[in-house]
């Protein structure tokens, strides 16, 4: 994460695992209501977040940043995943994991931020990003 944020690889609305960040959604509301402003506010939380990841989607974006050589063949095998069920002794046909993160992995947080590092560009409010955590507002003038 050091070398994102040292890089300026990370939008500078995301504040997850990033020193000072918690509190800038609130500095910025109470200002604006002080001013007497008007403030929407919408709190997304990004449910299952990590398993609903595409690793075809996740992967582009990842050499987008520029990462291969080992690196790349190490963040690949992450991904190389099968499953299988069984339920009663009857075990199902063995196929590919195509999406999700490895939670409790050292990497996932930093995966996933890697994955919606883009909202910003398509968003037009004010931002504040937590990794599955994002509150978008914005000043509202009339009613």
């Amino acid at each position: 994460m050091h070398d994102m944020v040292e890089n300026q690889l990370l939008t500078n609305c995301q504040h997850g695992f990033i020193k000072g960040g918690s509190l800038a959604v609130l500095d910025k509301l109470t200002e604006a209501l002080d001013m007497g402003n008007n403030m929407d506010a919408v709190y997304f939380y990004f449910a299952k977040a990590f398993d609903s990841v595409p690793h075809q989607r996740l992967l582009m974006k990842i050499k987008g940043y520029g990462i291969s050589g080992k690196i790349w063949k190490w963040i690949d095998f992450l991904f190389q995943r099968n499953q299988q069920v069984v339920d009663n002794g009857m075990k199902s046909l063995v196929a590919l994991v195509l999406s999700g993160i490895p939670q409790g992995s050292v990497l996932g947080p930093l995966l996933f931020i890697c994955f919606i590092n883009d909202i910003p560009e398509v968003v037009h409010s004010s931002l504040q990003m937590f990794v599955d955590d994002t509150k978008n507002f914005r000043t509202v003038n009339n009613p």
